[in-house]
């Protein structure tokens, strides 16, 4: 099923025309690479943060404040860019099991980061002082982050 809904998208209009212009897939992915910069740069902050590594000087719902709009607005991109990648070569990225463990990852991260910005919106305390559960998703959120990065690089071999 999904190999047909790629060789359908493959022959669209859209996809046939994004793939003739030569400049369309390495601006895209270079626009991908530098959201996926501002997310890993910012996620690696708070979970730092969570960790008791960095940021001891500023409340961790500071540090969210300040870092989150940054984190969803590239989020947003990424999921546009994202698609327009997709739409180009439906084949390498649907059928690749890499890409859809990659989204699996990033659904998850995602979720901590809206558990994030709800426990602290309910304590606006949490992570003040890292306790182990902090540091279990500071831990496993970074762990996340960085698989997402080799998932994505192990994308172009699988």
């Amino acid at each position: 099923m999904i190999s047909q809904f790629c060789k359908w998208l493959d022959a669209t209009p859209l996809s046939q025309t994004f793939q003739g212009w030569v400049w369309f897939v390495p601006t895209v992915q270079t626009v991908h690479i530098l959201c996926i910069a501002v997310v890993v740069t910012s996620v690696g902050m708070l979970d730092f943060k969570l960790l008791g590594i960095a940021g001891r000087e500023r409340a961790l719902a500071a540090m969210v404040s300040s870092f989150m709009p940054w984190i969803w607005s590239a989020l947003a991109i990424l999921l546009a860019t994202g698609v327009l990648l997709t739409i180009t070569e439906p084949a390498r990225e649907l059928m690749n099991v890499a890409f859809r463990t990659k989204m699996l990852m990033v659904l998850i991260v995602v979720m901590i980061l809206r558990r994030l910005e709800f426990a602290l919106r309910h304590n606006p305390g949490y992570g003040a002082t890292p306790r182990l559960g902090a540091r279990l998703v500071g831990a496993g959120s970074l762990l996340l982050v960085v698989a997402i990065v080799v998932a994505g690089r192990w994308i172009a071999y699988l």
